[in-house]
Formats: C-alpha cells, structure tokens, sequence
C-alpha cells in the first residue's frame, strides 16, 4: 500500500500568527471580517496541531501539569453542558445557543488554551524562538512610544480614523487625555489594558537582560496612561527586592508604600472636603483607585441598571444567596460580546457581570472550584517558582491575574499569547 505523508514546518506557523496577532489592530481597521477569519484560521491551526502532538509525544510528569490540564478541561465542560443544557432552560434553539457559545468561546475561553500551542516547540528551537518573541515585543513597545509621540504632535485624528473600523475607538476615546498625554490603543486596542501589557514586556527585558528596552518599556508604561498599569508597577516593586532576596530593602519599601499611601490619601480626603480645585491629576488618580472599591459595591446614576444601584459585588452576593446550589461550579458560560446582542433573546441572566473587575465575572460563571484553579495556575504556582530562583519572566503570569482584578486580560489574543509563554514554561515545557 502506497501512503503520502505530509509535514508543517510548525515554528514557521507560530511565528506568522504572532505576527499577524502583533498587526491584528491594524489589520482589522483594514478589513475587520477578514482579519478576524485569518486570525481564528490561525490560532485554530496552532491549538490543532499542537493538540495532535501532544496525544502522541507529551507525558504527564508532574501534579501541576494534571492541575493546569483540569482547569482546561473543566472551562471547556462548561462551554460543552451550557450548550445542550440551556436550549431546555430558554426560548433558544440549540443552534442559536450553540452559536452563541462558538462566538463567546472564539472570545474568550479559547484564550487560555493558548499555552498549548508552544508544546511542539523542540528544546533546540526555545532559545531561537526566545529570541523572535523579544523582537515582536520590542516592535509593541516602540508603537506605543510612537503613537504617543505623533498624537501629542497634533496627529490624534488620524490614529482615531484609521482604528474607527476595527471598532476599538469609542466616545471616550475620542481626543481622551490623562495626565497631560492621549489614551492610545498601541497594539492591544485598549489604553487600559496597553500599560499591563509594557508591564510584562519590562520583565520580559529584565528576563533576557535588555537594560535600554527595560526602561523603554517603563516609558511605554508611562505613555500608555493605564493607571491599572501603574498600580500592578508599584506591586512589583517589593516583589521584585523579594525576589531578588533585598529582605532588608523590601520591609523598608512596603514601609514607604504604606506611609505615602496614607498621606496620599488623606491629602485627597482634605482637598475634597474644602473644596480646593488644584492638583488635578493627583486628584484624578487617587479619584480613580477610590472609585475602584465604591463601585464594585454600588454604581452611579450612570451605571444604573433595572432600577438598581447595586454593584457586582452585591449582584453576586444576592444571586448565590438564592441559588447556593451553584456556588460551587459557578452559573456557568456568560456572554461578553454587547448586551444588545442578547437582548432580543432570552439570555438576560447569562450576560457578563461586568467587565470591569473580571475576576468577580470568572466567579459568576465558574464558582469556588474555577477560582481556585485560576489562582493556582496565575499566582500561587508562578510566585512560588518565582521566589525559589525562578527566571524574572514568571513575573509575567502574576501581572496578568493582578490586572484581572480590573479587566479582562485574555480577551486581546496578542496580550495572551505573552501571558501564555511563561505559562507553558512552568506547566508544559519538558525537554525533547
């Protein structure tokens, strides 16, 4: 019997698709639909081969490989039951739910599969594509400097038309300052989320020693106005002297940190009881970490939804108080795509909680059990490693769950596939 056998060069297919995820912005103010298909074709690619590999080559050596495996197993057990279960508990069809569940899964849930995708990477092929990894994030930084260069020029306008198609660019966007410069997209599409990602790209510099890119991701990190960004920058600090083993200068800057943040905070308490108007920026930022805690509890008259103003916090202690049963597993799958997507349908109880503090929404929808396995595999692992003379970039996974605390990370496919690599280092990554 004569058989063809057929071969991929697999790193040369990795290496196209981050790069397309690095353009993916640009791309899609281009040609949205098509971008978005050649994207999906891609990753798709990836975690298809990647998965074939693996079912012949990978072993199970160790408990937090079996631990990392459950997890992924167990989001997509509820993408699977959401969609056979819920057809009976709606007035939805099973292909109207079960193309619900695709989009929401293309969305979100399939980026943390993404780790997968670096399994067929040969141990000889690590340190090379190390290396391409570094250029890519050295192109993402220096965007964001550019971009924050030309608008403060006078060319806002122009970044805001060409990125109007790709439908990242919003009212409160349109020519947005903080702190005396512009909200940019850079590559990620999100100003918030732009500053997490130069926080990991700093490590990554630290990690293979880059000392001039370092402080170009701070300034990346400056420019990108993500006080998120900002706040997880000021966390790193005394973890990085803990993870340099700096015991006596890490007690001294938690002292500092403490002491700055009081007076901080009751200079911001002064101001706004007397009514004094100066300090603007200062104001704002204090302003902003204050609203962080008050509306996680109750939402403003703008925020306001169904008569309530009540915040997530609330809507999730009611909700599990009334089905107690579900606290556990979570509600299940929700929807992250527009409300009024969802409206016409009866899938009111299945939208996202909010996507402003997402680790509150991944509770919703995956209970105690899902929250423990996301705090171990994006913190408790990756901090232990670290601090047992692990490499800098396991400062990585840690950054991605703070900022969960705030938005959702994974949505950005290029922000995941550089949360992804140190993931798959610690869980994944064996010699071959």
């Amino acid at each position: 019997m004569i058989s063809t056998r057929y071969s991929i060069n697999y790193y040369n297919l990795l290496k196209i698709t981050i790069s397309f995820l690095l353009l993916g912005i640009i791309a899609k103010s281009i040609a949205k639909t098509p971008s978005v298909l050649i994207e999906l074709f891609l990753l798709g690619s990836l975690l298809f081969f990647s998965l074939i590999y693996a079912a012949q080559e990978f072993r199970l050596k160790k408990t937090s490989t079996l631990l990392f495996f459950i997890f992924l197993l167990y989001l997509f057990i509820h993408t699977l039951s959401a969609t056979f279960v819920r057809p009976f508990t709606s007035d939805l069809s099973f292909f109207d739910i079960l193309l619900f569940n695709i989009l929401e899964f293309r969305l979100s849930t399939l980026s943390y599969f993404l780790p997968l995708v670096f399994i067929p990477l040969s141990s000889a092929n690590i340190d090379k594509f190390e290396r391409f990894l570094i250029f890519i994030l050295k192109i993402s930084i220096a965007y964001t400097i550019f971009e924050q260069f030309l608008s403060m020029l006078g060319l806002r306008s122009l970044f805001e038309s060409f990125y109007s198609n790709s439908g990242i660019v919003d009212y409160n966007n349109v020519g947005k300052k903080s702190f005396g410069m512009y909200r940019v997209w850079g590559v990620v599409g999100s100003p918030q989320l732009l500053g997490v990602l130069h926080v990991m790209t700093l490590f990554y510099m630290v990690y293979k020693n880059e000392k001039h890119w370092v402080i170009l991701s701070f300034i990346a990190i400056l420019f990108s106005t993500s006080k998120t960004a900002y706040l997880i920058m000021i966390m790193m600090g005394p973890l990085y002297l803990l993870y340099k083993k700096q015991y006596g200068i890490f007690l001294l800057s938690l002292l500092l940190i403490t002491m700055i943040s009081l007076i901080s905070l009751n200079f911001y308490f002064y101001l706004d009881a007397n009514n004094i108007y100066g300090y603007p920026n200062f104001k704002k930022f204090i302003g902003s970490i204050i609203g962080y805690f008050t509306t996680s509890f109750h939402v403003t008259e703008e925020g306001r939804q169904d008569g309530l103003y009540e915040g997530p916090i609330f809507v999730l202690i009611h909700y599990f108080s009334n089905n107690p049963s579900e606290l556990f597993f979570g509600k299940g799958l929700t929807y992250s795509f527009s409300p009024e997507k969802t409206l016409d349908y009866d899938l009111s109880n299945y939208q996202y909680l909010t996507s402003d503090f997402y680790i509150l929404t991944f509770f919703d929808q995956y209970g105690i059990f899902g929250i423990i396995l996301l705090t171990y595999i994006f913190f408790l692992y990756p901090i232990t490693k670290l601090l047992k003379n692990g490499d800098s970039i396991y400062f990585v996974p840690i950054i991605f769950f703070l900022s969960m605390f705030h938005y959702p990370p994974h949505i950005p496919k290029f922000m995941m596939i550089i949360a992804s690599y140190p993931i798959y280092k610690l869980f994944l990554h064996e010699k071959k």
